[in-house]
């Protein structure tokens, strides 16, 4: 109905009706250009402008990267039948594209790509990937990232270049528009010096795992550095952030993915582990103790040999259980394990005659 519409007012236009201030010389020669074209041939470029549109309307109010990429492909499928492989963004894998949706490794040349403004074919023979169509690569016009399309899916595509071009910046815009939203939601949940996740994110994700409807336990630890006050009067607080980095990088090689890690304030960090009970908690944070006592990390002619203290807190049974008692649980055995000499862990279980 819009297409028809436009064609309708595209013809109604009669000489002379229109005024309008004078045209810069790339928009002269467009509409030159337009001009010299037939009836046939400007409804195929309207039809191509109004595909453009609907394509920048989907994947442009999206804010998620994945989305983006999940909802260009679905379209490009849907509506012109084109196979999206891959996406490659530059920054990101350095020329590298990655598994695209037939779940098969890509990997375009970066010298290939690096400064191409229009398409460009690359062959499958030549990068080892003979048992897949040819790749159809459209760079973004900043040179960021690739999309790249199959070849073959394509081959009989009437589309011009400027159609083709218009597709890859329009989702090249929508990806980087996502991108950053995707950088500043991941900067406002996360602990600017450690990267790890921040105390009100940690605590939410606490309470999404205290009100899962399952009978399996879940257990939180809070780690406090022993006697951090006097690395930082001593070594200065440059030093102090050292061993906070250092800790947190031991706490993303010591838990699973699953676990969420946090750095829950000062020289406390928290960890949430689901589906673990007491036992198998204790030995998690019983090693990563020792791994954080054989630490020796050297700061000019000193070195500085940190220690943590450990407290944990373990639901078994959820039903009636609220997170703030789980924390100050937690936090109560954490103190016993302070009192008890440091460097060590003390736990509790919850939820057993609820």
């Amino acid at each position: 109905m819009l297409q028809s519409n436009i064609m309708a007012g595209i013809s109604a236009v009669k000489p002379g009706r229109i005024t309008r201030a004078p045209y810069a010389r790339h928009e002269l020669k467009s509409t030159i250009s337009w001009c010299d074209e037939s009836p046939a041939a400007m409804k195929r470029r309207v039809a191509e402008l109004l595909l453009v549109a609907e394509f920048g309307a989907v994947v442009g109010s999206l804010l998620d990267p994945r989305e983006v990429c999940e909802a260009a492909s679905s379209w490009l499928s849907e509506t012109l039948g084109w196979q999206l492989l891959s996406v490659c963004c530059h920054d990101y894998s350095s020329g590298a594209i990655g598994r695209g949706r037939d779940g098969r490794g890509r990997c375009l040349s970066k010298k290939r790509l690096n400064g191409a403004t229009s398409p460009v074919f690359v062959d499958p023979a030549q990068k080892g990937l003979s048992d897949a169509a040819d790749v159809y690569a459209i760079p973004f016009p900043d040179g960021s990232g690739t999309l790249s399309l199959s070849r073959q899916s394509i081959a009989e595509c009437q589309y011009s270049d400027e159609f083709v071009n218009g597709i890859g910046e329009n989702f090249a815009r929508s990806l980087a528009a996502a991108r950053e939203c995707d950088r500043l939601k991941n900067l406002s949940m996360r602990d600017h010096l450690t990267g790890l996740y921040n105390r009100r994110v940690f605590e939410a994700m606490l309470e999404v795992e205290a009100r899962k409807r399952t009978t399996k336990p879940f257990s939180l630890l809070l780690i406090d550095l022993d006697d951090f006050k006097r690395v930082n009067d001593t070594f200065g607080h440059g030093a102090g952030d050292q061993v906070l980095v250092a800790i947190a990088k031991m706490l993303r090689l010591s838990f699973r993915k699953s676990d969420v890690v946090s750095r829950y304030g000062g020289e406390e960090f928290a960890v949430l582990l689901p589906d673990t009970s007491q036992e198998c908690a204790r030995v998690v944070a019983e090693r990563f103790r020792q791994n954080v006592a054989s630490l020796s990390l050297p700061l000019n002619s000193e070195k500085i040999m940190p220690t943590v203290s450990v407290g944990i807190a373990s639901v078994t049974l959820r039903l009636g259980i609220e997170v703030a008692d789980v924390i100050e649980e937690a936090d109560r055995v954490l103190y016993q394990a302070k009192v008890s000499g440091k460097n060590r862990v003390c736990s509790s279980l919850l939820g057993e005659h609820a």
